[in-house]
């Protein structure tokens, strides 16, 4: 036979044999013809419902089959979730008074929308009449287990570090801070622990304390503090008071306040003073506008005698206007109202960002 002629069959046997296995590869490796139970509904012969959570998704394409499957199971795992998350805080409440509208108690939340780093999607099928291909995607209960319980390690650890601060505090500012601190991480907690029981799994260490008893020592922790604001107008040049600003006293209490705490003497509570000044300085640019310069500062103090601040806030800036007298009112409401601000910025800042170390 002619070299020729024996090349041009060897290439048309190889179209022949190559060809259907070339079109699957097309599609990203999905099966075609009849389809297959999981498409159905039905439990997967390799995934059985018993070891993995599964879903299934469908997509014109390969990778939106994909990316459709993995989010139908986020979206059904976080659905179930939130029906859990909505049990555990259920049966872990304490202490039912607990103040209301603090900011310290309802501002920490769980997140329901989870994505599962585990997630893998090992099977698909296009439909060889619409070209729709659908996907299932699986997470193995086992080792999503093993992942929650490492997790939880390290929160565990850090839960119990907290606790033992809230009640060893000799500044109780600091205890209420660890408490703060132990109801975050006791709330992430209950995120795993219901993450747990949609696996169906009991993945985390027992807990000695539920997210609801820290709650209520928060609480107590927030009933036993008062705060007693003083405020004044500092001469810029004298260092004298002009006497008190009842506006920045009401700005700096209300903050407080809705962080949960009382402000005012309390029969038996322990006493943190905070102290505002405000020093306004006119200043002369050679214009017919008249300029006045705030200077802000506050602090936050301890019950215990001698202790530093635990809080110092600056601020500053200037207003002007052609009418001094209305220039130095401007200059004292932006002053009043940007100290008040910062001191409430440091506060939340001091109440929930975890200390370092």
């Amino acid at each position: 036979m002619p070299k020729t002629l024996r090349n041009r069959l060897h290439s048309a046997l190889s179209i022949l044999l190559l060809g259907p296995f070339a079109s699957l590869g097309l599609v990203g490796c999905a099966s075609t013809g009849a389809p297959p139970g999981w498409v159905n509904g039905e439990a997967a012969m390799d995934y059985p419902k018993e070891a993995f959570v599964t879903a299934l998704g469908t997509g014109a394409t390969f990778e939106a089959a994909q990316v459709a499957a993995k989010g139908e199971l986020s979206r059904v795992f976080s659905a179930e979730l939130r029906s859990e998350i909505e049990l555990i805080e259920e049966e872990t409440v304490v202490g039912s008074s607990a103040t209301q509208g603090s900011s310290l108690l309802v501002d920490t939340r769980i997140s329901t929308d989870v994505e599962l780093q585990g997630a893998e999607v090992p099977l698909h099928w296009r439909d060889p009449k619409s070209g729709e291909v659908w996907a299932l995607a699986v997470l193995e209960r086992r080792k999503e287990c093993l992942r929650i319980r490492s997790e939880g390690k390290d929160l565990l650890t850090r839960l119990d570090a907290f606790d033992l601060e809230s009640q060893t505090a000799t500044n109780p500012l600091l205890s209420v801070r660890a408490a703060a601190n132990g109801v975050r991480i006791g709330k992430q907690l209950d995120g795993l622990q219901a993450r747990s029981r949609v696996l169906g799994s009991q993945c985390l260490t027992p807990r000695s304390l539920s997210t609801g008893v820290i709650r209520s020592r928060l609480d107590s922790g927030l009933r036993q503090l008062s705060f007693v604001v003083t405020t004044e107008d500092v001469d810029a040049l004298t260092g004298k008071s002009n006497g008190p600003l009842p506006q920045l006293r009401e700005r700096i209490a209300g903050n407080l306040t809705k962080l949960g705490f009382q402000v005012g003497p309390a029969s038996g509570a322990d006493v943190i003073p905070v102290d505002a000044r405000l020093r306004l300085r006119r200043v002369d640019r050679g214009t017919e506008w008249v300029e006045y310069r705030y200077e802000g500062s506050a602090e936050i103090g301890s019950p215990v005698a001698g202790d530093p601040a635990v809080i110092a806030a600056e601020s500053e800036g200037a207003e002007s206007h052609p009418e001094r007298s209305t220039a130095r009112l401007r200059a004292r409401r932006k002053g009043e109202l940007d100290l008040a601000r910062r001191l409430d910025e440091l506060l939340k800042a001091f109440l929930f960002d975890e200390p370092a170390g």
